[in-house]
């Protein structure tokens, strides 16, 4: 079994809040906390969650943009935070970003083929074959016209200027690419073209792929393996399969119900939806013990009366955080670990609502 393109360990990042004249720091805001996953070559995590839940603070961090508070970014074995200077400047070229939006990504007042070909000149490289030659592959092998490269930014549509940011981020032929909400900005007709040309990338590289975004659908088509993310923190993590059709978490569970459903009279009828009341949490103060108890339908049952797990009541979810649990007796992909994990105390006792299986 092949070693990890990328591991990452318990990372945390905290972003110091000061206040005053002398602008003392006073608290954190706990933007990522306690986060741990692996990806392989040729394999896509997806990573879902609420705006404000850590998502692009996660990716800077990954990138080397942002120094880990603690834990451990590991690239090839490489520990991100310790690197020299030599081997940050060989990280920048082994993970690359697709931005989220392919308008401002792009500089206006450089063409086409000046964008693609920046890379080649920051890093010093010559390709073998000239970095007027380079830049056409690039551009043909994210299906553009290699002759539109003295055309702008502002001559393409929003699916070709996301082509052109693929195209540039490829340059210098990375390891990893870290999508951030790569298709949320185009139109619906042109996600699906995007997403496709990022799995045959996929397939005829080998790139593995941190795959960001708050659209479920999305994720399921693209990834492996999917992470959801609450409050700077995963609360479940699993295959597609198991994390859409058996979800465990009832952030999860309420996230699959908001999805969009095709058919009107069972969008009109339906009232099996899972309602999350109120906002997130501030990450300055989070609640103690499970991050989304404050908001979860669950723990205000219980607060009622009911009593799910034999007696122990919301008070557990208020007190104790929860720990990302494997459940089920799957394996995950790679043979390694349980394929199925959850940071619920009820995970296990408590039936999958309907709303989901159907």
């Amino acid at each position: 079994m092949t070693e990890p393109v990328l591991e990452v360990r318990d990372l945390v990042k905290h972003f110091p809040v000061r206040r005053g004249l002398r602008r003392r720091t006073t608290d954190a805001v706990r933007a990522v906390d306690g986060v741990s996953f692996t990806i392989r070559a040729g394999r896509t995590l997806g990573v879902v969650g609420e705006s404000g839940s850590g998502k692009s603070t996660l990716a800077r961090t990954l990138l080397g943009i942002e120094r880990p508070t603690s834990g451990q970014v590991l690239v090839d074995g490489e520990d991100v935070a310790h690197l020299s200077r030599a081997g940050r400047r060989q990280l920048r070229r082994d993970v690359q970003m697709v931005f989220q939006d392919p308008y401002t990504a792009l500089n206006p007042r450089m063409s086409v083929g000046q964008i693609v070909g920046e890379p080649f000149a920051v890093h010093r490289v010559r390709p073998p074959r000239g970095r007027t030659s380079a830049v056409g592959e690039l551009l043909e092998l994210v299906g553009l016209d290699p002759g539109q490269v003295n055309r702008y930014p502002h001559q393409f549509s929003g699916g070709q200027r996301q082509r052109i940011g693929i195209a540039r981020a490829l340059a210098l032929r990375p390891r990893i690419l870290v999508c951030d909400e790569p298709v949320s900005a185009l139109d619906v007709s042109v996600q699906g073209q995007v997403v496709n040309l990022l799995q045959d990338l996929q397939d005829e590289l080998g790139l593995a792929y941190l795959f960001i975004a708050h659209d479920l659908g999305v994720v399921r088509h693209v990834a492996d393996e999917i992470a959801v993310m609450y409050l700077g923190r995963l609360v479940e993590q699993g295959p597609p399969g198991d994390v859409y059709d058996r979800a465990l978490h009832p952030y999860t569970q309420a996230l699959l119900s908001a999805l969009p459903v095709p058919d009107p009279a069972v969008r009109l009828t339906d009232s099996r939806a899972i309602m999350v009341e109120g906002e997130p949490p501030s990450p300055v103060d989070p609640p103690a013990g499970c991050a989304f108890h404050t908001r979860c339908p669950l723990a205000r049952q219980l607060g009622e009366g009911a009593r799910a797990d034999g007696g122990t009541g919301a008070g557990r979810c208020a007190s104790t955080p929860p720990s990302l649990e494997p459940h089920g007796a799957g394996a995950a992909h790679d043979g390694t670990a349980p394929s199925h994990r959850a940071a619920c105390h009820f995970a296990r006792t408590l039936p999958t609502p309907a709303t989901v299986e159907a």
